[in-house]
């Protein structure tokens, strides 16, 4: 009998055991190794794009349109001065080639176009809608620079009259070499 109330009771302490709520041990995970800008603070964002890049600089195309959103927010000229330094740095620190970063920079916040083919003027009748086409995404990515971003309206007034001017020209070129070709 005292076997069996022995029995009796450590099933019971078992079972109770078993319903009591044990600690769960959670694991969090590690954290990000890139992680993407974010916030409403330029300064800030660029601080983090700077160690992000230094782990990860395959990722510049994304932290470079993160930081375009965050500066969207305060539209302000120094903003481009805050990316231009970004990437001046990276190219000190052999993370991008200057070539690169000089094209992503003057895409969205220079007046001159980068997209500017090379073709040859024989071929330019057949290639102008591309071409347009081309110029007139890196306007609208200029848009985004100079105006959304920096607040600088002058600037990407100039930038508009570049295009006009540079769409102008080669639609002359195009009418010049089919009127010369009608004419042979």
């Amino acid at each position: 009998m005292k076997t069996r109330a022995i029995l009796i009771i450590c099933l019971l302490m078992l079972a109770w055991g078993c319903t009591t709520n044990k600690p769960k041990v959670v694991f969090s995970p590690p954290p990000d190794p890139c992680p993407m800008p974010s916030g409403y603070q330029l300064a800030e964002a660029v601080e983090t794009a700077e160690r992000t890049l230094a782990t990860c600089p395959g990722k510049l195309d994304q932290v470079f349109m993160k930081l375009l959103d965050i500066a969207k927010q305060r539209p302000d000229k120094e903003n481009g001065v805050l990316v231009q330094d970004l990437l001046k740095n990276l190219i000190k620190q052999n993370k991008i080639s200057e070539t690169y970063s000089k094209a992503l920079y003057q895409k969205y916040f220079s007046r001159r176009f980068v997209t500017m083919p090379d073709v040859k003027i024989y071929n330019l009748t057949g290639e102008m809608d591309s071409i347009k086409k081309s110029l007139r995404e890196e306007l609208a990515c200029k848009k985004i620079g100079m105006l959304a971003c920096c607040g600088d309206r002058e600037s990407y007034r100039r930038a508009e009259a570049e295009y006009t001017r540079a769409v102008q020209f080669m639609e002359n070129l195009a009418y010049n070499e089919e009127y010369v070709k009608g004419n042979n």
